[in-house]
């Protein structure tokens, strides 16, 4: 939206729907900008410009827009991972290098996953805490699924272990990156501790030992 235009009040669901899209594509544009920390919800609005009065018709916080931004990069990335995979796998490696490649494809999404629980939930309203429970509900679903195509021998069970052990571990593994430090602008030090190295290769090896183990409970 170029500057000095103002939005008139939206009529009908259709025109709210796009309304709040653009909401949330401004705080996806803040956030590349200055991370989730610096944006503040008078920022946003003034983005779209939206008296802060106009953007409470919309979302009651900013943890509600950035929640919603987050569910829409974690459909995504069910969507690529879908569209990366099908059909019983046979090299496990291989798996395991583009599964990772997957995840740094959605790197705001690893970013933002990594304090959802910890920063963005505790001040989100009861309403979008609920939705965004059930659809991460449903997205774990589906990944799970999804699992069970790609290794037909694992259980339900077995599967829905490798989606959380391989997300949960994901998200730990994502902040301490290098990735995450040159897209956060944070100073690296390499000769420094842990923390010093890409995401790929600390993240495949894991994979592959998570893999192994799974295998070997048959």
């Amino acid at each position: 939206m170029k500057k000095g235009e103002s939005f008139i009040r939206a009529r009908g669901e259709e025109q709210k729907k796009i309304r709040r899209q653009q909401i949330v594509d401004a705080a996806a544009s803040l956030y590349a900008e200055v991370g989730y920390d610096k944006v503040t919800f008078s920022q946003i609005g003034r983005k779209v410009s939206f008296t802060r009065l106009n953007l409470y018709n919309y979302y009651p916080c900013k943890e509600d827009i950035f929640l919603t931004l987050l569910l829409q990069d974690r459909w995504n990335t069910l969507e690529d991972a879908k569209n990366t995979f099908s059909g019983a796998v046979t090299d496990r490696d291989a798996f395991c290098l583009d599964w990772a490649k997957m995840l740094l494809r959605h790197q705001r999404m690893m970013a933002l996953f990594s304090i959802a629980n910890t920063v963005i939930l505790k001040d989100a309203s009861a309403e979008m805490h609920k939705r965004f429970r059930l659809e991460i509900g449903q997205i774990f679903g589906e990944l799970v699924k999804l699992v069970q195509e790609l290794f037909p021998v694992f259980t339900l069970e077995q599967a829905a272990l490798f989606v959380d052990c391989a997300s949960s571990y994901a998200l730990t593994l994502y902040p301490a990156s290098l990735e995450y430090k040159k897209r956060m602008h944070i100073e690296i030090f390499k000769d420094v501790g842990r923390g010093t190295r890409d995401f790929v290769s600390l993240y495949v090896p894991f994979l592959n030992v998570l893999l192994k183990g799974l295998e070997k409970s048959d």
